[in-house]
């Protein structure tokens, strides 16, 4: 019966998604390639205007439903004015803040229930740098201009959190972030669009990392024989390659971005013992908190004894398929072990395209 609700609950999450992804974005996406894209042209006539400074941004709403807002985001880049609007949902916002925070920063980019925004986002970005003539080697800035316009909160003022990472879905809303939130934005439609890009993650700072040519100007780092050129998604009118001053002898570490399972374990247990023994009932709860299924998953449930080389007990679940967001219960009972012994309960779960995961309670004795 939990199984059974747990899938209903994602069932809901996909389809709630996928509906509002439909009927909300959908027709501004068609649009855009016609008389869509009337209003943006509107906006960049004039060509280039010296008197236009990078970091003019501007945000409108209007709402357009209960709960439903349309939201245009305007912005500056090679002396154009560029628009995106898009059509925002109160109630999905209330889904994506329900979400647990504990995962790594890649899985907020990979996230696959936000795969139609950042799409539409994408496509939209592409059809508009194309239909102006913006050289190839300029559309990741006009990408990271349109991240770098929205206002940049910290998580304590914005969220009550001292770290508190945002789905993409949520930065939007948000109109902004920190950098961890506008980092993980911005390599989640880039990659999108069709580039390598990382996360580069520097001790209190997070921006990106984009591949180039090694023979590229700028700051780099390497990663698996490529050279992924610094860019900032903080502030306005940086380049790539260009890293500000303060963190130039920061070390950084480079963090690949791309659909994995994770799992979140964890368990409780009761025990029952007379002079003879004791009986422990162990439920375990595994959330798959990636962006891929968690294929043929067990779990592992023992008593183990002091010197870790024994066990008393001990009992496999059959395998499952996991996917993100579904939450996975087993329960072992009657698990046995003998009297005046000390144990502790050990579970592990493991699967096909999944890294171990182990948790372990204190020793108890007998």
């Amino acid at each position: 019966m939990l199984i059974i609700k747990a899938r209903i609950k994602l069932i809901f999450l996909f389809l709630l998604v996928y509906l509002v992804g439909i009927y909300f974005f959908w027709p501004f996406s068609e649009g855009s390639g016609d008389s869509g894209d009337k209003g943006i042209q509107n906006n960049l006539q004039g060509v280039a205007d010296e008197n236009l400074e990078p970091s003019s941004s501007l945000v409108s709403e209007e709402a357009v439903a209960p709960g439903k807002s349309s939201r245009t985001y305007s912005w500056n880049y090679e002396g154009y004015r560029w628009s995106l609007s898009l059509l925002l949902d109160d109630k999905l916002y209330d889904a994506y803040k329900s979400r647990t925070r504990k995962r790594e920063y890649d899985l907020f980019a990979s996230d696959p229930y936000d795969d139609w925004l950042i799409k539409n986002i994408a496509d939209t970005l592409l059809s508009l740098s194309k239909e102006y003539g913006l050289e190839e080697n300029k559309v990741p800035g006009l990408c990271v201009s349109f991240i770098q316009s929205l206002n940049y909160t910290s998580d304590f003022a914005s969220s009550g959190y001292d770290q508190y990472p945002r789905f993409p879905y949520e930065t939007l809303y948000d109109n902004g972030g920190d950098c961890e939130d506008t980092s993980i934005l911005s390599v989640a439609i880039l990659q999108e669009m069709g580039y390598d890009v990382v996360l580069l993650e520097l001790p209190e700072h997070m921006a990106l990392g984009i591949k180039c040519d090694p023979e590229t100007e700028g700051r780099s780092f390497e990663y698996k024989n490529n050279h992924y050129y610094y860019l900032e998604t903080t502030g306005s009118n940086w380049q790539i390659g260009e890293m500000p001053e303060e963190y130039k002898d920061e070390p950084v570490q480079v963090i690949p971005v791309y659909r994995r399972p994770l799992i979140n374990l964890d368990f409780s247990a009761q025990c029952e013992y007379s002079k003879k023994g004791g009986w422990v009932d162990v439920n375990v709860t595994l959330r798959n908190v990636g962006s891929e299924m968690a294929e043929n998953t067990t779990i592992y449930v023992a008593l183990q004894a002091d010197d870790e080389s024994v066990i008393w007990d001990q009992v496999e679940s059959d395998p499952v398929d996991i996917e993100p967001e579904e939450a996975y219960q087993f329960t072992a009972t009657g698990l046995r072990v003998p009297g005046d012994k000390t144990f502790r309960v050990y579970v592990r779960a493991l699967g096909e395209n999944l890294f171990k995961e182990e948790i372990m309670s204190e020793w108890v004795s007998i």
